[in-house]
């Protein structure tokens, strides 16, 4: 059997074989199928089909939202792409994720397309994956977003507030019983910051990744030594964010792939931690609550380990 008559495509919507896409997930859920499509690929020495990321959104148009989510100039994939990929996505034999390895021993006349889709199992088929993926990521990134993350400093707290689409939770306690996809209290936040400053003995600069206004952010920009960033587009954001020295996540997979890209300690809302990311145990990765003090291990990271207490 001939390995160039078997391919992956990591499909993200409908649409796709004509280039571009009518809506869909954020990237951050968007590079899950990419992921597993690198890795089996990379595995098997198989051919992978470019990905389609241009899409079309309204609500980011709707809510005046700087970045338009449209991913039309982020990557430049360099596989198989145009008619060649038009031809296999019509035309070739579609496989199933699940089926994948038996599709490897069955031989067949026609093309295969191994389809790589959704994000159910996050990061657990990619835990050990991160050299990889991160390699092919940078790869393809276009590299004026690869240099914009290359200015952020990272020389303190790195803070991800997602707002946008989420929506405000109904109370703290459903967050905390783990739904997803809300947005998280400012007043937690500024806790967070609070200690981490207090454990480093110092008003550490402070920058805020958000989609949310300046009106909407105002308690926490208010801090001292805080400022927000924005680094041209969502992937620029995403490279800048994995460079930090501390970041507090959102409830988002975004702030999840900076964390599995960057390995920094992150800390995360009570019972939103989904699942660690890192292989090794030192690197601080957990959750922090109001009345908690910051663990030794992220007092290390800011501070050094002769000093911390």
């Amino acid at each position: 059997m001939s390995g160039s008559k078997i391919y992956t495509f990591a499909s993200l919507s409908r649409g796709e074989s004509l280039g571009i896409r009518v809506g869909g997930p954020g990237l951050g859920n968007l590079l899950f199928p990419w992921a597993r499509s690198v890795a089996f690929a990379k595995k098997h020495g198989l051919p992978r089909i470019s990905s389609t990321w241009r899409t079309v959104k309204i609500g980011p148009l709707l809510r005046g939202e700087f970045d338009k989510r449209a991913y039309s100039d982020l990557f430049d994939e360099r596989q198989i792409s145009g008619i060649e990929k038009f031809f296999l996505l019509n035309f070739g034999e579609k496989v199933k994720e699940e089926d994948a390895l038996k599709a490897l021993e069955v031989k067949s006349q026609r093309p295969k397309v191994i389809l790589f889709e959704g994000m159910e199992r996050l990061f657990k088929p990619i835990l050990e994956d991160h050299a990889v993926i991160k390699e092919e990521l940078l790869k393809m990134v276009f590299d004026h977003h690869k240099n914009a993350a290359e200015r952020f400093k990272a020389d303190g707290i790195s803070v991800h507030i997602r707002m946008g689409d989420f929506s405000i939770p109904p109370s703290e306690e459903h967050l905390r019983e783990g739904h997803w996809n809300y947005r998280l209290p400012l007043r937690w936040y500024i806790s967070v910051i609070e200690k981490i400053r207090n454990a480093a003995g110092s008003s550490i600069p402070v920058y805020i990744f958000s989609d949310g206004s300046d009106e909407e952010l105002k308690e926490i920009l208010d801090l001292p030594n805080t400022e927000k960033v924005f680094f041209g587009s969502a992937i620029g954001d995403m490279l800048a964010l994995s460079r930090s020295r501390v970041l507090v996540a959102s409830a988002s997979t975004f702030s999840m792939w900076a964390s599995y890209l960057g390995r920094m300690p992150v800390i995360w809302y009570p019972g939103l931690h989904r699942m660690k990311l890192y292989l090794d145990t030192a690197t601080f990765e957990g959750t922090l609550d109001y009345d908690e003090n910051v663990p030794e291990s992220l007092k290390t990271a800011l501070i050094g380990p002769s000093t911390a207490t």
